[in-house]
């Protein structure tokens, strides 16, 4: 799968090393995808769900935010972390998911393409929010359940004043105005215009700070 075209459509420069990194992580997805049908995103699709997207999002993100250590909860096989992780070169990725299958495929593509600064975690998000301290500057995730359960894990995660991002491809105004959990503000919510072969894509980023009670 090639992977110049999403990028071009969509304005995204990037290093060759990447690009080749990048390329080659998006052709093991598809090829353990035609055996174990991992994920639902068609192979055309694949590079812009899970280069493209995250890319966007970083690019808007890094106007407020020089994230040095990062987390990626419930990443499944890398999404959004690993892309993410090659827009933010300074900075430390732990991408954590409870699915053996997936976290092994994971780890053997992070260590394959050298992605140095990334780390794969097998593990529940229960347990890890009782053995980390809180202390990553961004914690992303594409929904680990219900925000506000999603938020309740990614509080326990955050350092103080930082960032939260969490992916929606569908913007629920009434769930993330319902949902309130104290310490966190929402700052913004990010709009990302995606363009997808034939059609423009509009997918959503919720962007909560943690602050002082």
């Amino acid at each position: 799968m090639e992977i110049f075209t999403p990028l071009i459509s969509n304005q995204i420069e990037m290093e060759q090393n990447d690009i080749d990194r990048l390329t080659n992580y998006i052709k093991a997805l598809e090829k353990w995808n035609n055996i174990h049908a991992l994920t639902s995103v068609s192979a055309r699709e694949l590079p812009y769900v899970f280069i493209v997207e995250p890319i966007v999002a970083a690019r808007e993100l890094a106007k407020t935010v020089n994230p040095l250590k990062c987390i990626d909860i419930g990443t499944g096989f890398g999404n959004p972390g690993i892309a993410m992780s090659v827009y933010f070169k300074k900075a430390d990725f732990l991408l954590l998911d409870a699915s053996q299958k997936k976290t092994a495929l994971l780890r053997k593509i992070v260590y394959d393409e050298k992605f140095e600064r990334v780390k794969v975690v097998t593990a529940r998000i229960e347990d890890v929010t009782k053995q980390i301290d809180s202390s990553f500057d961004l914690v992303i995730s594409r929904g680990i359940g219900s925000l506000d359960k999603t938020l309740e894990y990614a509080y326990e995660l955050a350092k103080l004043d930082g960032t939260i991002a969490i992916f929606k491809a569908k913007l629920d105004v009434k769930e993330f105005s319902d949902t309130k959990k104290e310490g966190l503000v929402l700052d913004r919510v990010l709009t990302l215009n995606v363009v997808y072969p034939l059609r423009e894509v509009a997918r959503y980023v919720l962007v909560y700070k943690k602050v002082v009670l």
